[in-house]
């Protein structure tokens, strides 16, 4: 089953992050609670981590592009 993941709320005081750096790639097998992106907001940089185990179909969002809360991210196969 296909799981489009999506960005929760990083911050209290933004909505809006920089996906600095994705740490995996499309066809990666991922854990549950892996770190899945580094984003930077407008004060720290975070790990984005993934809240189920499976695969990678899907990077959604570019390196160096803004994403928002509840957008898409990613899709995993679980």
């Amino acid at each position: 089953m296909l799981h489009r993941i999506e960005l929760h709320k990083i911050a209290e005081t933004t909505d809006v992050v920089v996906i600095d750096r994705w740490n995996v790639r499309v066809g990666d097998v991922v854990e549950a609670n892996q770190s899945l992106a580094s984003l930077e907001t407008d004060k720290v940089t975070v790990d984005f981590t993934s809240p189920m185990a499976g695969t990678v179909t899907e990077l959604l969002i570019a390196e160096g592009d803004e994403a928002r809360t509840g957008e898409q991210m990613l899709v995993i196969e679980a």
